[in-house]
């Protein structure tokens, strides 16, 4: 990867934006909203206690609808479906999840490294938690790929699967493990590093705007930062602002899953499956492998539906009215 348009290429394909930072903010920190019933404008903060810290989520919609979790990608948190959610029927019970590390939940503690497996775990965590034994996912870029996997590995537990943007990981080649796993380590010790030095140095909320605008290459812009920045964006001094998530998040994942391995939960997804790619975001297989993950779901899965949009990686969030009626239409009848 000498050159910068391989660089590049390689940062885009694991949706790690560009030039950001982040400092860790405790769940504790948060001031939670006054306990009412939830409405489809006005969720709930919830707090989930982990054996290493505390999980967040926003709650949408009434007690008694059909639960659905919320995954947002890689560096956005639960606020990515704030101008979605409110889009969709008002019988989904949506539990929007911030990530580990990421908005106001509580990083991973140091020297534990970060990994798409831990995902499936915590799914699950929360799944018992709320003692749902069957729900639906609606995830964005990582968050869908998550989704992916764990369908494949409890396909009893989920009724419908949305994925915005994506259809699973990215596989990894043999033939460039080594690279992508060399690479991984040492930006992750060269990251620990910059965490062991001292906090980070303030920046301005135009700074943050345009850090995210650029590094997303455009699929973000001010309003939709702005969103994100509810939980995304900490206060430090009288016009300084740091990111919430961890910087460690900063460095690829340590974890790679194979296609084959894929492919082989692929087959065993019986959840409906509605896979939502925008025309702008980022393609990160040819279109071959694409479609043979597609046919591997038609496997158990009685209906399955590849459907494109126009939009950039975040269309979601910038343009949710292209998307809504796509996925209202996917849950009607529940």
């Amino acid at each position: 990867m000498e050159n910068e348009a391989e660089k590049k290429f390689f940062r885009l394909k694991h949706i790690i934006p560009r030039n950001l930072s982040a400092a860790s903010v405790s769940a504790s920190a948060i001031q939670p909203m006054n306990k009412q019933p939830a409405l489809v404008n006005a969720p709930e903060e919830f707090i989930f206690k982990m054996t290493y810290g505390n999980v967040a989520a926003k709650i949408w919609g009434p007690p008694d609808g059909h639960p659905v979790f919320a995954l947002h990608g890689w560096l956005d948190n639960a606020s990515s479906f704030d101008a979605l959610i409110p889009l969709l029927p008002q019988n989904l019970r949506i539990v929007a999840v911030d990530t580990a590390g990421h908005g106001f939940s509580d990083p991973f503690p140091p020297d534990i490294a970060y990994n798409f497996i831990d995902s499936i775990l915590a799914i699950e965590r929360l799944a018992r938690h709320f003692k749902w034994e069957k729900f639906s996912i609606i995830g964005h870029s990582l968050g869908g790929a998550m989704g992916m996997l764990y369908a494949g590995t409890f396909p009893d537990k989920v009724d419908k699967l949305v994925c915005l943007d994506v259809v699973r990981v990215i596989p990894t080649k043999t033939e460039t493990i080594d690279l992508r796993l060399s690479k991984a380590v040492n930006k992750l010790l060269k990251l620990e590093n910059a965490i062991l030095a001292g906090p980070e140095k303030p920046m301005s909320y135009e700074m943050a705007v345009e850090k995210c605008v650029t590094g997303t290459f455009g699929s973000l812009d001010k309003k939709a930062c702005d969103i994100l920045f509810q939980r995304g964006l900490r206060k430090v001094a009288e016009d300084g602002y740091v990111f919430s998530r961890d910087r460690r998040l900063l460095a690829a994942p340590l974890s790679f899953i194979a296609k084959e391995h894929q492919l082989f939960l692929a087959h065993k997804v019986t959840a409906d499956v509605l896979v939502i790619k925008y025309s702008e975001g980022p393609y990160f297989e040819a279109p071959e492998d694409y479609e043979e993950h597609i046919e591997a779901l038609k496997t158990k899965s009685k209906r399955v539906q590849y459907v494109q949009v126009e939009g950039m990686h975040h269309t979601h969030l910038t343009n949710p009215a292209s998307v809504a009626p796509i996925i209202s239409d996917f849950f009607r009848g529940l």
